[in-house]
């Protein structure tokens, strides 16, 4: 793996992470809407979108 990947990897993780904690948590007390998930995903998104990080699937493009 090249840095490259790692640094997407990385970048990925620190934004699945911490959601996966966050979907189970206020899942568990029923707060969990959509407007939560799309505020949280909402800089991911724009920074994908103009190109500051990789977009996740070029890990797997890569790998082939």
């Amino acid at each position: 793996m090249d840095v490259e990947q790692q640094r997407t990897l990385a970048v990925w993780l620190i934004f699945v992470v911490p959601f996966v904690f966050l979907f189970g948590f206020l899942l568990l007390y029923d707060s969990l809407t959509l407007e939560i998930i799309a505020i949280y995903w909402f800089p991911a998104i724009i920074l994908t979108m103009i190109g500051v990080i990789d977009p996740p699937w070029t890990l797997v493009s890569d790998a082939e």
